[in-house]
């Protein structure tokens, strides 16, 4: 029993010393992880950046931010490598430890004649098959702490709510006609989830109206009391300043989140008995950005057709978007590579392939997202052209800065924090006193002085570049911004 003990005396430090090794491994396990994402990202966004990165003559600070960056990944390796080193020599020392404790007090008492010299060899060897897999389950604890890191990171992506898209009273085949109804309406969205304007984390979930839990932040209100009504085919336009409540609407239609207080009808049914599935199949976006993935025109363009697309169906829609001569000019045609979000293309052209894209996908809804504000008077001309053929005969919401660009609106919702301020046809709001017509008056002002620089600047185009127009559209929104504070202090 004496031998026993002594033969095991050790065992539990080499646990103890496993288990201490353990966290210290997972800490820095997870601080190289961590830096290590954070590096990828610095990389990720030079790469993407490069255009801008050179043209700032950045190509030093980068450099040496991502030397940094890398010098702290490394420094965490070390570390890393520090404990799993520690570990290793210091767990074979413990188990040599165990092994001599165990030969040395086995020896002495074979010789003084305690217990015979078989029972002394069995002993000793039976510590040897013992201590062994004991240190190597101590390895394999450090080891499991460092898979631990990892798994944890999968199972928080595991354990975010999936979005069910299926679920509706609505047949998933029913075809929208497009009348639209907002009935007191009002939104908050979860403090975390609001990054900044009225523009949430894309995937989050919904927004809620219980009341917040002792040292919860409340829920942050965008929309308040927001009622409407639209016909199929008739054109809605959104007008404000940033965080005004524009595009909120548009993600509660989408049902991307779901209403707290009030009705959203959809062809005078309840929003929320349409399947997500259905009602995004059934809108079609037409973003300021137009997002395109690395491949050919030709997927781009078929993108979001739940069907088999004919090159003739997809010719017609580039043809209606303006775009088909300039495609048939690529080396590859429709079979031409985009690249990575388009940047092959022209800001137009990418326009008018997300155009083309929504003309393609037939929605009964669509929704124009400033699509003009970024391209020059010559190539808006094309696009407005394009969008007129993409709006006819469908309910269109179009997000705006500019009034020059929705005075055709059938429905004209001024928002200001949330709220309809004003809501009416263009000849309407102009006789109102209100903000319409204060932001009108300074728009008209400015776009003609800004015109009339232009033309000083090039008097042999009628058409400035984008550069101007991106000019003319910054100078508008800011001043927009500014009328809608003027009109509140007043």
């Amino acid at each position: 029993a004496h031998l026993a003990l002594i033969s095991v005396a050790i065992m539990p430090l080499i646990v103890a010393v496993s288990y201490y090794f353990f966290g210290r491994v997972s800490k820095a396990y997870k601080a190289y992880q961590e830096q290590e994402a954070k590096l990828s990202t610095v990389l990720q966004e030079n790469l993407s950046g490069v255009r801008v990165v050179r043209a700032f003559a950045r190509q030093e600070y980068e450099i040496d931010k991502f030397e940094r960056e890398n010098l702290e990944r490394f420094r965490r390796g070390r570390h890393l490598t520090m404990m799993h080193s520690l570990y290793w020599p210091v767990s074979d020392i413990l188990c040599a430890l165990q092994q001599i404790m165990a030969l040395a007090v086995g020896a002495n008492m074979a010789l003084r004649g305690e217990i015979t010299v078989g029972t002394y060899i069995a002993a000793t060897g039976l510590v040897m098959w013992i201590i062994w897999p004991v240190r190597n389950l101590g390895r394999l604890i450090v080891q499991i702490s460092t898979g631990l890191v990892s798994y944890q990171r999968v199972v928080d992506i595991l354990r975010e709510p999936r979005e069910d898209t299926e679920s509706g009273t609505v047949p998933p085949d029913t075809k929208i006609k497009g009348a639209v109804t907002f009935e007191h309406v009002s939104f908050a969205y979860e403090p975390q989830n609001v990054l900044g304007g009225d523009e949430p984390r894309e995937g989050d979930t919904a927004g809620r109206s219980s009341t917040p839990e002792p040292g919860e932040a409340s829920p942050v209100a965008v929309l308040h009391d927001v009622s409407f009504h639209c016909e199929p085919g008739q054109v809605v336009a959104l007008l404000g300043s940033t965080g005004s409540g524009k595009t909120s609407i548009i993600n509660l239609l989408l049902r991307f989140y779901d209403y707290q207080e009030g009705r959203i009808l959809l062809d005078d049914r309840e929003l929320t008995e349409y399947p997500r599935a259905l009602l995004r199949r059934s809108i079609g976006i037409v973003e300021q950005e137009p997002f395109l993935f690395s491949r050919s025109i030709r997927e781009n363009i078929a993108y979001g057709v739940d069907r088999d697309v004919s090159q003739e169906e997809i010719e017609n829609a580039a043809r209606a978007a303006a775009i088909h001569d300039i495609i048939l000019t690529f080396p590859n045609g429709y079979d031409t590579i985009v690249g990575e979000k388009g940047v092959t293309l022209s800001g137009g052209q990418r326009q008018r392939v997300a155009i083309a894209r929504a003309l393609l996908k037939d929605p009964a809804i669509l929704v124009l997202d400033d699509a003009t504000s970024s391209v020059d008077t010559e190539t808006e001309e094309q696009i407005q052209l394009a969008l007129q053929r993409l709006m006819k005969g469908r309910t269109t919401f179009v997000i705006a800065h500019r009034i020059q660009t929705v005075m055709s609106a059938d429905l004209i919702l001024v928002l200001d924090k949330g709220r309809i301020v004003q809501s009416g046809t263009h000849e309407e709001l102009i006789q109102q006193e209100g903000l319409y017509r204060t932001i009108y008056g300074i728009q008209s002002r400015i776009e003609e002085e800004m015109q009339a620089e232009i033309g000083e600047v090039w008097p042999s185009s009628g058409h400035p570049s984008t550069a101007a127009q991106g000019k003319i559209h910054g100078e508008l929104t800011s001043h927009t911004e500014d009328a809608v504070a003027g009109d509140k202090g007043s």
